[in-house]
């Protein structure tokens, strides 16, 4: 998978993050330009749950922050897709 499908896959479970945890009522674009960290209580999981989601190691943490466009092509960086198969 390319980065920018990744980006497509990680923009969209993080609009649906705010637009589900947080009750904001922005545009997609507004929401893109929000610092989560200044607007709002971040304290609630935000970061915790983008790293469960893409199964991040939580030592990256300190750099998913910014905007919340850093932080999908951070996120997308550091997304590493495993494929569960089994063995015939």
């Amino acid at each position: 998978m390319d980065t920018q499908e990744k980006e497509r896959i990680v923009k969209k479970n993080i609009l649906q993050i705010f637009k589900e945890n947080f009750n904001v009522t922005k545009t997609d674009d507004e929401i893109l330009n929000i610092e989560p960290e200044n607007e709002f209580d971040i304290s609630n999981g935000y970061y915790e749950s983008i790293l469960d989601i893409f199964f991040i190691e939580s030592e990256h943490r300190e750099s998913i922050t910014g905007k919340v466009r850093d932080t999908i092509k951070r996120v997308a960086e550091l997304w590493t897709i495993t494929l569960h198969y089994s063995l015939p």
